[in-house]
């Protein structure tokens, strides 16, 4: 997609759209969207999406809410929230970062289509994979060490499976690993 920026999105206003069809892809909201304003990025969920805008919010929320996209009526409204949720998300993932650890979380694949067999996929290539935990629209996958984690967050944080930009990062928990819960491969 030409209109989007790689990183940083500081500058950009997110846009909620909601009542989006399960098989909605990002190309979708990429066709709706990049004739109005810049995309900054796109984060698509299950039924929902935040898209960030560098301009045209305004014309965004006029032209599109209320527009049928695969037989739905979808709904464009700035994203609600006081920022507290968001700093905090923030927060979270600053410290899960500056420690890394051999279990990753996954997140926006598609859940309806993916399998635990499609993740386990992505990810045996980068190291030993001791277990795969799948819900909905995330998974926890955990590797035998901690550098074999980090090799597959970095190669596959922004690719995609089955059509749908995924995010890994590395767990946040305060649990010990002891305490966690996963199924066996």
């Amino acid at each position: 997609m030409d209109n989007m920026k790689e990183e940083d999105n500081t500058d950009s206003r997110p846009l909620y759209v909601g009542n989006l069809d399960p098989l909605v892809r990002v190309k979708d909201l990429e066709k709706l969207f990049e004739k109005i304003g810049t995309i900054d990025k796109i984060d698509l969920k299950s039924g929902f999406a935040f898209v960030f805008l560098k301009d045209g919010w305004d014309e965004a929320i006029k032209q599109l809410d209320g527009v049928d996209l695969d037989n739905r009526r979808i709904k464009v409204e700035f994203a609600r929230g006081d920022g507290h949720i968001k700093r905090r998300e923030d927060e979270r993932r600053r410290d899960a970062q500056s420690t890394p650890s051999n279990t990753l979380f996954v997140v926006n694949f598609d859940p309806v289509r993916t399998r635990t067999r499609d993740i386990e996929k992505h990810f045996e290539r980068f190291g030993r994979l001791l277990r795969i935990e799948v819900r909905r629209n995330f998974a926890f996958v955990q590797f035998e060490t901690v550098d074999e984690a980090a090799d597959a967050k970095n190669a596959l944080n922004g690719k995609q499976i089955l059509d749908r930009e995924i995010t890994v990062e590395f767990m946040a928990s305060n649990r010990k690993p002891s305490e966690r819960r996963f199924l066996l491969l």
